[in-house]
């Protein structure tokens, strides 16, 4: 174990010294975030430490624990898996007279130096800090201590048990499909845990957590460590029972995971090193050959594409958790479906914000990634007889149809609950429709000029500047083309003008202030064809921006892009040369 300590050690300064500066530089910008949100939760903390009641932080350090697990779970199971699994470090480690046994606790180390660790500091020191502010006994320090300890080494464990039960039972081929699968149920449920104290009673976590009431019942570890502490800090024994209660229940994780390790670590790492030795059933039939458009071919492949691996639908996970998180917040807030039924006036205008921006989070994102996925096979695509227009348009037509089909299904359901009329549900899709189509080509656009394809992560596709870039436009473009919509559906029944027009402003936001004056009395005085010409402004500012970036595009790709391919063991040096033998010519 010493040695492989050692070793593992000098992998890593290795590692620090081979980064590079875009490496450092996102190390500052995480370090520098967190370093500033951990500024203000101590600050808040060490101001208000005197006004924090026992029940309270009992609730605090119940929530905060809870926190812990689930953060540990949710990030750290498929770290755990690349850390079991596909270190490259296992091939020769396994050759070597090295118990099993050994090498799993060193990579569980190796894990716990990560998330665990940030996690554990990030409640650590706002802790102390109300330790010292409120006058804590000198017991308060190391209980708090075991105890994170305790949850981190809970959390863990689970992450760990996960990946050494499932790689039993899940097919080598649709392992990394699994991982990621896994992580976002885990996420779901991990959110779900969450709001179970919302969901409990008829309070919100916030008022029952400084109404000092119970968050959780008492047989849960998360409340035996709470307890341990405030006992502690309050200079009473009564922290023993349960400290030793949750470390127990920490060795029995610990326990149980290391109980498997011969099957579960080296068999699985075989398992998913040897890959699926299925063979295919040949067959017998005749196959046809049917000749298609181009464009529709290249839809067909990036289908097909999107169909065999499940990873590639993680591009619509927001989708997903914005609908989950929103409905489930609504509910667990005290909102009721009933109390929207039958106000369709205001109901439907409202959702149709909500849906136009999801649109522009997911849909330029998902055009975007539909250049990084060729990775090194986009060669392929300069060989055969397709120019960049059907090419562009092809990939265009599929990674806009996905999230529409996906968010209109989700939108017919919630006008049915809502009772929203036919010309409503028609206008409200063809005019998203419409909307959408220009945050694709955005995204199809912007993906030609930073796609990225990592090996080991497929679902980086873009460059970091250049996913920044397309979310700040995709809301530009969604705010120039809702003000056409919005003067389509303005409720000019319900406005007052002033008389004369007369507003009383001056300069340049008077001059804005008259026009829109003027363009509300047009639509009172002319209702259907102001509705028209707000129709027309529409059709022309998002067929333009789709039309124009779907030119672009389609130029860019008969130019011929470049897709950056991660390479994680070619990184440049920081400090030095590398050595890299010479060359061979």
């Amino acid at each position: 174990m010493r040695v492989l300590l050692k070793n593992h050690f000098r992998m890593f300064m290795n590692t620090v010294k081979t980064q590079e500066l875009k490496g450092y530089a996102s190390y500052i910008i995480s370090f520098a975030v967190l370093g500033i949100l951990l500024y203000f939760v101590s600050g808040g903390i060490w101001s208000l430490a005197d006004l924090i009641t026992d029940p309270v932080l009992e609730g605090l350090l119940s929530y905060a624990f809870m926190a812990v697990i689930g953060l540990i779970v949710l990030l750290g199971t498929p770290q755990v898996f690349k850390h079991l699994f596909s270190m490259s470090d296992l091939t020769l480690l396994f050759t070597l007279p090295i118990k099993t046994r050994n090498i799993f606790w060193i990579k569980y180390m190796q894990s716990f130096v990560g998330i665990p660790l940030f996690a554990s500091l990030f409640i650590l020191l706002p802790a102390i800090l109300y330790g010292i502010a409120s006058g804590a006994s000198y017991l308060f320090y190391p209980v708090l201590i075991f105890v994170l300890l305790a949850m981190v080494l809970i959390g863990l464990s689970l992450a760990y048990l996960f990946n050494l039960l499932l790689v039993q039972i899940v097919p080598a081929s649709r392992a990394n499909e699994l991982m990621t699968v896994m992580s976002v149920f885990s996420g779901l449920i991990v959110y779900m845990v969450f709001m179970l104290p919302n969901m409990t009673g008829e309070q919100t976590l916030l008022e029952k957590m400084l109404a000092g009431l119970p968050l959780f019942p008492k047989w849960v570890p998360m409340t035996w460590g709470s307890h341990a502490i405030l006992e502690a800090a309050n200079g009473s024994m009564g922290f023993a029972l349960p400290l030793l209660l949750l470390i127990m229940l920490a060795g029995i994780f610990i326990f149980i995971t290391s109980s498997i390790v011969e099957r579960g670590f080296r068999t699985g790492w075989i398992r998913l090193s040897e890959g699926s030795n299925t063979k295919k059933k040949k067959r017998n039939q005749k196959q046809t050959t049917k000749l298609h458009h181009p464009i529709q071919a290249v839809a067909r492949k990036e289908w097909l594409a999107v169909k065999r691996d499940i990873r590639e639908w993680l591009v619509l996970m927001p989708i997903l958790f914005f609908i989950i998180f929103g409905t489930v917040g609504f509910l667990t807030g005290g909102g009721k479906l009933s109390s929207l039924q039958g106000y369709h006036a205001i109901s439907w205008p409202i959702a149709q914000g909500v849906l136009l921006f999801i649109y522009a989070m997911s849909n330029g994102m998902v055009a975007a990634s539909s250049i990084g996925r060729e990775g090194a096979a986009m060669w392929i695509l300069r060989l055969i007889p397709v120019s960049g227009r059907d090419l562009a348009f092809g990939k265009l037509l599929v990674s806009w149809l996905l999230p529409f089909i996906l968010l209109t299904t989700i939108e017919v359901i919630i006008g049915v609950l809502l009772g929203w009329t036919i010309p409503q549900f028609v206008l409200g899709i063809v005019v998203k429709a419409v909307i959408t189509m220009g945050i694709s080509s955005l995204g199809l656009y912007l993906g030609t000029i930073g796609a990225k394809y990592h090996p080991t992560n497929p679902q980086q596709r873009l460059n970091f500047g250049v996913s920044i870039l397309l979310m700040i436009v995709s809301y530009v473009y969604l705010i120039l083309a809702l003000l056409p919509f919005g003067y389509m559906i303005l409720p000019v029944d319900e406005i007052t003008l002033p008389a004369n027009l007369d507003h009383g402003i001056t300069g340049f936001k008077g001059m804005i202030v008259t026009f829109v004056l003027k363009a509300v009395q047009l639509k009172m005085s002319y209702p259907t064809l102001m509705w028209l010409v707000g129709a027309v402004v529409l059709l022309i500012i998002a067929g333009g921006i789709t039309w124009l970036f779907s030119k672009l595009s389609a130029r860019k790709l008969n130019q011929g892009i470049k897709i950056d391919i991660v390479n994680e063991s070619s990184a440049k040096p920081l400090f030095g040369k590398r050595n890299t033998g010479g060359s061979l010519y």
